[in-house]
This record gives structure tokens, C-alpha cells and sequence, in this order.
């Protein structure tokens, strides 16, 4: 399985964020430092800077290589579907794809093989994140219980929501 990893120079809301300093380190260092220690064989940064690309080479990682993606993917209309199709048909990729979100830096070794170890039973995983919460409509009504049967939470198996951390397919 291979990684692909997009990280855009390009942000507007914070600029450069993807190599922000989260605890010390940029922000890329710490799904690629969890990457470089999973089951995953390859990890592909797709970029459109190489400032990016000189500073993730000094982490040292083995696994890490990179994708110089056109200025069409790098736009800020670019969607990742878009980033994510151009790197696997430039690189003529054949394998199982994650997909990693660098914004999702609390994602661990284990999260990823957990997901790998998913994808044997499905033809797609994605990470997701257990939710409680009662959730009310814009006009002021519950919409996930019915306010006169509230259950408490612990009688309640609550609903899950995708975290964008990760995503895995067939590169097909």
C-alpha cells in the first residue's frame, strides 16, 4: 500500500500551514514521522513547492518520495479527488492508495495499520471518529433523538462521523 500525501503551498487561511510548527515540529513531520513507522511501503508527497520538498527531505524519512503536481492541482479550486488522480496516473501507480490528510497530525502508527488491517475485509476504509453529541436543526429542533425519550450516554452507542484523517482505495 502506498501513501499519498497532498500538501499545498498555497493556503489562504494560514498561509504555508502544512509546515506551521504544531509542538515543535512542522505540521507535515508528524503524519510522515507516523507513516515512515507504519505497514505502509512507499509515501508519495504530492506538492507544488519545492521549499516543501527541501525541508521534508531533511526528516531523514525512507519511504518518502514526491510528486511535483501541475498548476491545475494546485489552484485553490483544485479538489484532492483531482491531486489524487493526476499522482496516481503520472506515477502509474497500480496499488492500494491512503490517502492522508497532513491536518490530522494526532493520527498514529497504529491508526494507520489498523486501517490497512480494515481494508483486507472492505474494498474502502476511511477514519472516522465516535461521536455523543445531540445534534439540533437551524430551526431549533433535535435532529438525532426524540426530545422526549433522551437517552443517557452511556446507553447510547452514539454515531460516527469521518475525520478526514485518512482515506484507503484501490488505485483502480
Amino acid at each position: 500500500m502506498i501513501a499519498i500525501v497532498p500538501i499545498r503551498s498555497g493556503s489562504k487561511g494560514i498561509p504555508n500551514k502544512n509546515i506551521k510548527p504544531f509542538n515543535g515540529k512542522p505540521l507535515v513531520w508528524w503524519v510522515l514521522n507516523s507513516l515512515e513507522k507504519s505497514n505502509i511501503k512507499k509515501v508519495i508527497i504530492s506538492t507544488d513547492s519545492k521549499d516543501y520538498i527541501s525541508l521534508i527531505k531533511t526528516f531523514g524519512f525512507t519511504k518518502v518520495h514526491f510528486y511535483i503536481r501541475s498548476q491545475k492541482c494546485s489552484t485553490d479550486e483544485a479538489s484532492t479527488e483531482s491531486v489524487l488522480i493526476e499522482t496516481i496516473n503520472n506515477m502509474d501507480l497500480n496499488d492500494d492508495i491512503m490517502l492522508v490528510q497532513v491536518t490530522s497530525p494526532l493520527t498514529t502508527v497504529s491508526d494507520f495499520n489498523k486501517g490497512i488491517d480494515l481494508y483486507s475485509k472492505y474494498d474502502s476504509i476511511l477514519s472516522v471518529v465516535s461521536q455523543k453529541r445531540f445534534m439540533w436543526g437551524d430551526n431549533g429542533k433535535p435532529s438525532n433523538y426524540n426530545i422526549n425519550n433522551r437517552p443517557r450516554r452511556q446507553d447510547w452507542n452514539g454515531y460516527f462521523i469521518e475525520n478526514g484523517a485518512f482515506y484507503i482505495n484501490s488505485s483502480k
